[in-house]
């Protein structure tokens, strides 16, 4: 699709993968969208068209070894815009209020450091929109939907997390915000800047676990025991709660937020049926 018939200047999107599903959830909503989609890995920049709006997913990857490269290598590249996807875990959190983007950064673990430091590496640009995220709920096995769907499943203990809130983001809604804010910026909106985004709702994993059980026995007709242990008593943990405030996006672009119960039933039964394959 070219960029007359498009509508957008530039017309192709340039995604940096994650290597996760979230690559596949953008490329889907990009190409709805009418944007040309060019995936690349993050071993790929060379191949970048120049005068592309980038969407940097490269640190939402599991491991991320070669995010900040990347980040110093777009940052010398003259890119239209570059929409980098952050986290909310740039907070060292423990306060019930929700965080906005004015919040001073200050992590105080490994990943949220290396998060922030991505996010500095590109902070040169002047056409820069960082994206920050609640935590994600994928399909992967590690993730938390997957384990405790495993612990259904084989009934085996599974030690929550009951103290600390967030608000979770899917991977398809993760999609559906970038790919509106790239709409937008592709149609000559100037917004550069720090945007939040989480569900409507916030929650423990504790508290989505529960939540995820009660969608898995709708699915049997025996009742199933599911052991769901927090991790420490709640009153020597420390309180790591990071909701993110996420009005400044929806003045700016118009995104309202959707909860993460959103659609929960239909992954919830996927995610059985390739377990029960597996047994």
């Amino acid at each position: 699709m070219s960029e007359l018939s498009s509508g957008y200047r530039p017309g192709t999107v340039a995604v940096i993968t994650a290597g996760n599903e979230i690559d596949g959830a953008l490329q889907k909503r990009l190409q709805r969208a009418g944007l040309r989609t060019q995936l690349l890995a993050p071993s790929e920049l060379e191949q970048l068209r120049p005068g592309s709006l980038v969407i940097n997913a490269s640190a939402c990857a599991d491991a991320q070894p070669e995010a900040l490269q990347v980040a110093r290598l777009l940052a010398q590249n003259p890119c239209a815009h570059v929409i980098h996807l952050s986290s909310y875990q740039v907070f060292a959190g423990g306060e019930r209020r929700h965080y906005d983007e004015d919040e001073a950064a200050e992590p105080r673990a490994r990943c949220g450091r290396q998060w922030l430091t991505c996010e500095r590496a590109l902070g040169g640009l002047d056409h820069l929109t960082i994206l920050r995220f609640g935590w994600v709920v994928d399909s992967s096995r590690d993730a938390l939907l997957g384990r405790v769907l495993h612990s259904f499943v084989t009934g085996e203990p599974i030690a929550l997390d009951s103290c600390s809130s967030g608000n979770p983001v899917t991977a398809l809604d993760l999609a559906r915000v970038v790919v509106a804010v790239s709409q937008q910026l592709a149609s000559g909106a100037c917004a550069s800047g720090i945007y939040h985004y989480g569900s409507s709702d916030s929650c423990t994993a504790m508290e989505f676990a529960l939540e995820v059980v009660e969608r898995a026995r709708s699915f049997y007709d025996e009742e199933r025991l599911v052991q769901l242990n927090p991790l420490e008593d709640s009153g020597k943990r420390r309180d790591r709660s990071v909701v993110l405030a996420c009005g400044k996006l929806r003045d700016v672009f118009g995104i309202q937020q959707h909860s993460w119960r959103q659609g929960l039933t239909r992954q919830v039964e996927l995610w059985l049926e390739r377990l029960e394959a597996e047994r």
